[in-house]
């Protein structure tokens, strides 16, 4: 019986250890439970290095207590008013699925735009000493109550100051004037004068007043006069910009290539500078100017098949650098290629991706900007100070446009 009962015992002992053996040559063959979250920790960590979500996480970083951005390097821009719309705005068109946005963070910024907003829905003038850009300012605050609120009492006040900025007959811009159909810097000038005036504005309220369902059909044809002017366009009835009056063939009809320049008022600032060796001396498109006139065309209701347009885009695929702007002199003494290289990289996605332009443009945008990005997630423009672009909150923001429109593109 003791035998019998010893016996039993080890073939009990025996079947214990190997089912513990068996156990644990399964437990060897699975997968640990704690390398589900080792992986899933190296998928958040390349998430958290795609240069999008930095430049995000550094931009929401910057905003202020006020709710504001506010530059640390220009004067001109430290109260805010101009920076904290178009970096909102920026932010805005990145999803939440992208980057998460910060509790509370956009109606702060939402509530800075309106504390420094006139009754008239002015944004940019609460310094009656320095006007902060009031049509950009206002235009990109549109655009951010648009997203936001459209309800907000300040959107219709707005989109009309906007629409009365433009340069008219009522503000004493007759047809024939360089400037008419256009907008400029914005605030209050005497009738007849534009100040600075020119295309990449002119592009921004046409965006905002198009968004807000106010672009009427006279603001419209009157912008389509202007565009018209600065793409030399054979239908266009207003002179050129007489570069060299003395010149024998001064009156002669410019080139039509399809694409842009900047500014038939302000002429110098127009960085593709200007062809004197030719029969008729003239301005040069160059890509920057080209997208912002592409993009305004398409505002206005001009379909990528419109002649227009389709000239327009088949200049920008004839000129398809991303890192340059082509039309811009390189070898100029001022240095307004590299000036604008993080605008150029903003304005050339935003319209690849509205005409839906094929191709790699997408992945080489995000390629170039990963190399420029630095470890905390800004951006520099390190090389020219003109364009303000060695301001970190523009030229972070700038990329981030490239950035979002090239991952859309990329996601189509």
């Amino acid at each position: 019986m003791r035998r019998h009962q010893h016996t039993s015992l080890r073939l009990l002992l025996v079947l214990i250890l190997a089912t513990l053996a068996g156990c644990h040559n399964v437990d060897s063959q699975v997968i640990p439970k704690d390398a589900a979250p080792a992986t899933h920790t190296k998928v958040v960590d390349a998430q958290q290095q795609d240069p999008l979500v930095k430049g995000c996480r550094w931009l929401w970083d910057q905003q202020a207590q006020d709710g504001g951005w506010h530059s640390q390097h220009y004067g001109l821009l430290k109260t805010g008013q101009a920076y904290t719309p178009f970096v909102l705005h920026t932010l805005l068109e990145i999803p939440e699925s992208v980057f998460p946005r910060p509790a509370g963070a956009v109606e702060r910024a939402l509530q800075f735009i309106r504390m420094h907003t006139n009754k008239q829905g002015v944004l940019g003038i609460s310094d009656p000493d320095v006007l902060e850009y009031p049509n950009y300012s206002t235009a990109y605050a549109l655009l951010c109550f648009l997203k936001t609120d459209p309800t907000d009492p300040l959107v219709p006040r707005m989109a009309k100051y906007l629409e009365k900025q433009q340069y008219r007959e009522d503000r004493g811009f007759l047809e024939d004037h360089p400037a008419h159909g256009g907008w400029g810097f914005g605030g209050s000038l005497p009738d007849g004068q534009p100040g600075h005036m020119d295309l990449a504005h002119t592009r921004r309220v046409l965006q905002a007043l198009q968004a807000a369902g106010s672009l009427d059909h006279d603001t419209s044809q009157a912008a389509q006069r202007f565009l018209r002017l600065v793409q030399r366009h054979p239908k266009c009835q207003q002179a050129q910009p007489q570069l060299d009056p003395d010149h024998p063939h001064a009156d002669a009809v410019a080139p039509y290539d399809g694409g842009f320049y900047f500014s038939p008022v302000v002429l110098a600032a127009n960085k593709g500078r200007t062809e004197l060796e030719v029969e008729q001396p003239y301005l040069r498109s160059y890509a920057s100017a080209t997208c912002d006139g592409l993009l305004s065309l398409l505002a206005v209701g001009a379909g990528p098949d419109d002649e227009r347009a389709e000239t327009a885009i088949r200049w920008l695929a004839l000129h398809p650098r991303i890192d340059y702007p082509e039309g811009v002199p390189i070898d100029h003494p001022e240095p307004w290629g590299e000036a604008v290289h993080y605008y150029h990289l903003a304005v050339r996605a935003e319209a690849n991706r509205a005409v839906q332009v094929k191709g790699d443009w997408g992945q080489e945008i995000r390629d170039h900007l990963a190399g420029l990005q630095k470890e905390d997630g800004h951006f520099i423009n390190q090389t020219s100070p003109l364009m303000k672009e060695d301001d970190p909150l523009l030229a972070t923001s700038l990329a981030l446009i490239a950035l979002e429109h090239s991952r859309q593109h990329g996601d189509q």
